[in-house]
């Protein structure tokens, strides 16, 4: 069976620890839905706010803004589409917008694990020797909340957010910051992430990778350029040495 030697393993958050669209569509809406009220235009569709970022029928595209870009990101896709609305808002007005409708939100998303075996792998892991990370695009209050909603915060020893000193995902920052910080060389990190985002990260910071794919159209996607695809966490105990 194919194996992959790591000491350290980095998660991404959502769609790898955490259930991506139970979450995420919902806090989005919600988010958007005061942003309009706040704006005085109710009359734009959130539909296609939501489709801006990635969101097709209540399932989030791995590729879209939602997934893999960051606030300000977001908030750049919700303002085309207010322009398109003859709404011209600021670019920092709307990011500042985004981020506090999303920091407000955060608890009408459900959190639920990718897998109901999620907490006995990461112990697993844990148990066999392996420092664990979180590496997201997320800012810090939401992760820890959602890991702590989990009962695993405790089992990474970083976590890495978007806090604004940090350069997010794909720049492989974080990966040489653990590395440095355990002495591991970068042939016995792994990454394990849903998204090309996380493809391209451990890719330029030269790291392994796997990616988790709970659909055959993003398990197309993944293998081109994953070290290996899985379709629940259970497996990657399967994978890792």
């Amino acid at each position: 069976m194919f194996k992959i030697n790591a000491d350290v393993i980095m998660f991404d958050k959502d769609g790898t620890l955490i259930d991506f669209d139970a979450f995420w569509v919902t806090v989005s809406y919600k988010a958007f839905s005061d942003i309009l009220k706040e704006y005085g235009r109710e009359d734009v569709p959130i539909d296609e706010i939501l489709e801006a970022i990635g969101v097709h029928n209540g399932t989030t595209d791995i590729d879209g803004v939602l997934c893999k870009g960051t606030y300000e990101q977001t908030a750049q896709k919700m303002c085309d589409v207010l322009k398109k609305y003859g709404c011209d808002v600021p670019f920092d007005i709307a990011v500042q917008s985004v981020l506090a409708a999303y920091g407000k939100n955060t608890g009408v998303g459900e959190i639920k694990p990718t897998s109901p075996k999620l907490a006995d792998v990461l112990r697993s892991l844990k148990a066999l020797g392996k420092r664990l990370a979180v590496v997201t695009t997320d800012n810090e209050p939401i992760t820890r909340r959602c890991l702590s909603a989990l009962g695993i915060e405790e089992l990474f020893d970083k976590i890495y957010t978007d806090d604004g000193i940090y350069p997010p995902k794909p720049d492989p920052y974080c990966a040489v910051d653990i590395c440095n910080a355990y002495g591991v060389p970068r042939e016995r990190v792994l990454m394990v992430g849903d998204t090309m985002t996380d493809i391209e990260f451990a890719t330029n910071a030269g790291i392994a990778v796997v990616g988790v794919a709970k659909n055959q159209a993003n398990r197309a996607r993944l293998e081109s350029r994953a070290d290996a695809v899985i379709s629940d966490m259970a497996e990657l105990l399967d994978i890792v040495g």
